[in-house]
């Protein structure tokens, strides 16, 4: 085989020894496709966070109306939508499921760009929630079939990176395409726009592109490094055909499942809360502007969040090779305990100056992604096969209706009905982070030691 040539699928006759290095890599090739797609859901998704003070003038709402726009819209359509979303990610190609999606959202970003009020605005957030439900469990599903057990944590990590790639990238764009767009700006056949309806459209339409990508990658046979064989497989998942019967599977197990997603939604509440806010912080209380805003913490997002996320990974891996079994729960569980600190204190009178908030931001970035791929990677060591899309979906269910859908929120109820004053931003950030770091701690110490035990009774799901 080394010296005999072979013909690549798409490509020029190549020696075997080259081909097999392709062969290594493809993988990783998927990986970096399927995150550069997560990175362009969440450059959609968050954008609107830089664009509170104008599109607050000019539909007239509140800091509330704005929090149901940035979590509620989007959180109740992606979640429940999702779950039917896992179940054709469990039978269906999961590739092209994912090339819709991505067209779909991409589109609905636009029509956000030609909302003239409150509700237009909100309906064009559930479309682009709809869509961007349709990513996430296919992808992990795709990964976890390209990738054995001792690499899952670094690749789901690796695919992870697109969350914060793609909110750091929100705010970059975000605010560069608000200095450079007139405002107001004339177009044709659309007419007179506001620059922050300008920016929507100029981040949605090209997305259409990023459908194709996902179509040069292969799909993967499912199970391919399951211990089990097919038939095993599909009986420990016997009679979850249906959405009510895979919900009551993961509600037999609910002492892991339950504290998993809930200690996740609690890191995810940090750091939804933080992007939807830290801009408003910095514009209304150190009287920053916009596209300042969006290229410092945009760079900051960038560099540490990235850096989380992969160390993260990297640890969990690393630590499960040593013979660490709990290992992608146990490395989350610490994380959540360093996210407390720069939770309570960046926006805070504790942090002196503007250097010190902006190092309790990156540090804050760091380590809300630090659990990212490896939330995922321990669901699906103890989830059977058939299932694992399913479980993802109702994983990002319960992350986004808690973490996005109350995260915004709750810092927008405290700081208009406790604090009554918007420049009161950030001790309603400093109230909502330090809480829900502390209560995931708790939430994932007990989950890890669920996870164990369920380990150790489904060893070979993995």
């Amino acid at each position: 085989m080394s010296s005999e040539k072979i013909r690549a699928p798409h490509g020029p006759t190549q020696t075997g020894e080259s081909a097999n290095a392709l062969v290594r890599l493809y993988p990783w090739y998927v990986v970096g496709v399927l995150m550069l797609c997560y990175a362009l859901s969440f450059i959609d998704r968050l954008v609107l966070s830089l664009l509170v003070q104008p599109i607050k003038r000019d539909l007239e709402i509140s800091d509330t109306q704005f929090g149901l726009l940035q979590g509620v819209a989007f959180a109740l359509f992606y979640t429940f939508v999702g779950l039917y979303m896992g179940k054709l990610a469990d039978t269906r190609n999961r590739r092209r499921l994912i090339a819709a999606g991505v067209a779909t959202w991409s589109f609905m970003t636009a029509l956000c760009g030609l909302a003239g009020n409150f509700l237009q605005l909100f309906a064009a957030r559930a479309g682009v929630a709809v869509g961007e439900a349709a990513l996430s469990p296919a992808a992990y599903s795709i990964i976890g079939d390209y990738f054995p057990a001792t690499k899952r944590g670094r690749a789901m990590s690796v695919y992870t990176v697109g969350i914060f790639l793609g909110s750091g990238l929100a705010f970059v764009l975000g605010g560069t395409l608000i200095a450079m767009i007139p405002d107001p700006l004339t177009l044709p056949l659309v007419g007179e726009l506001r620059s922050w309806q300008a920016v929507f459209i100029a981040i949605g339409l090209p997305g259409a592109l990023f459908a194709l990508l996902v179509l040069s990658i292969r799909e993967p046979a499912r199970g391919r490094y399951s211990k089990k064989t097919a038939a095993q497989n599909r009986a420990a998942a016997a009679g979850t055909d249906t959405l009510l019967g895979s919900l009551a599977y993961f509600a037999k197990s609910w002492p892991f499942y339950s504290t998993h997603f809930l200690g996740f939604s609690m890191i995810t509440g940090v750091g939804y809360a933080f992007h939807a806010w830290v801009p408003a912080y910095f514009i209304r209380v150190l009287e920053w502007e916009a596209s300042q805003v969006g290229l410092v913490y945009g760079t900051i997002s960038l560099v540490c969040a990235p850096a989380g996320v992969l160390s993260g990974g990297w640890i969990g891996d690393h630590l499960l090779r040593r013979g660490r079994g709990d290992a992608h729960m146990r490395t989350p569980v610490f994380g959540a305990l360093l996210l407390f600190f720069p939770a309570a204190l960046a926006t805070t009178a504790f942090s002196p100056g503007v250097m010190t908030t902006l190092a309790l931001l990156g540090a804050l970035q760091f380590f809300a992604s630090f659990h990212a791929g490896l939330a995922v990677a321990s669901l699906h060591e103890v989830t059977p096969i058939n299932l694992r899309a399913r479980a993802t979906a109702l994983y990002l269910f319960v992350i986004n209706i808690v973490g996005l859908g109350l995260g915004p929120l709750l810092v927008a109820i405290i700081t208009d009905y406790v604090f009554g004053d918007e420049a009161a931003v950030g001790q309603s950030l400093a109230i909502t982070g330090a809480a829900a770091s502390a209560l995931a701690f708790l939430l994932l110490l007990y989950a890890n030691r669920h996870y164990v035990r369920r380990k150790a009774q489904i060893a070979d799901l993995a």
